[in-house]
C-alpha cells in the first residue's frame, strides 16, 4: 500500500514538472529574429484593354526546339479600360509592357488569310490582357528606395470588336 502511494506521488510529480522540462527542449521552432512583414513579396497583376501595338519575336530556345508552347518577348502597348487592384493606376492611360519570355494565347481567327493564326493576325484594336506578377511592400513599411519590379508571364489576345 506504502508502495502504490509512494508511485502514485511521483507519477504525480513527474506530470506536473512535465510543461518545464518540455520547454527546455531544442527541437522546438524558433521565432525568426525579425518580422518578414516589410519583406517584398508578389501579387497578381491584372490589366486589360485595347492593344495598340507590339513588338513581340519568338524566342530563339523555342523556335528551335520547336515547342508546342513556345515563348515570346518584346514590347506590347496597350490602352487600358480594366484593372485588378494592384493595376489600378493603369487604368485609363496607354501602357507599354515589356514580355520576356512570356507566353502568348492567340485566342482570335485567320485575320491576314495565310492559312495560320500567328503574330501576324494580331492587329492593332484587337483586345489584349496582360496577366503577371508585382513584387509590393505593405503600406506600415518604409518605402524608402523601394521599386515594384512587373513581370508579365502572359498575354491573351482576342480579335477586334465587330462595328456595329
Amino acid at each position: 500500500m506504502i508502495a502504490r502511494k509512494i508511485a502514485l506521488a511521483a507519477c504525480a510529480a513527474a506530470l506536473t514538472t512535465t510543461p518545464a522540462w518540455a520547454h527546455g527542449r531544442d527541437d522546438h521552432p524558433t521565432h525568426p529574429a525579425r518580422s518578414h512583414k516589410c519583406t517584398p513579396h508578389k501579387v497578381g497583376y491584372v490589366a486589360a484593354g485595347t492593344l495598340r501595338s507590339q513588338t513581340l519575336v519568338v524566342d530563339a530556345a523555342a523556335a528551335e526546339d520547336s515547342t508546342p508552347k513556345p515563348t515570346y518577348s518584346g514590347d506590347v502597348t496597350i490602352d487600358v479600360t480594366r484593372a485588378n487592384r494592384q493595376a489600378r493606376a493603369d487604368k485609363g492611360t496607354t501602357k507599354t509592357y515589356t514580355l520576356d519570355h512570356a507566353r502568348v494565347l492567340l485566342a482570335l481567327s485567320d485575320q491576314n488569310g495565310d492559312g495560320r493564326v500567328d503574330l501576324g493576325d494580331v492587329v492593332p484594336g484587337s483586345l489584349a490582357k496582360v496577366i503577371g506578377k508585382v513584387t509590393k511592400l505593405n503600406r506600415q513599411c518604409d518605402q524608402t528606395g523601394f521599386t515594384p519590379q512587373l513581370t508579365i508571364q502572359k498575354l491573351i489576345v482576342h480579335a477586334p470588336k465587330a462595328v456595329d
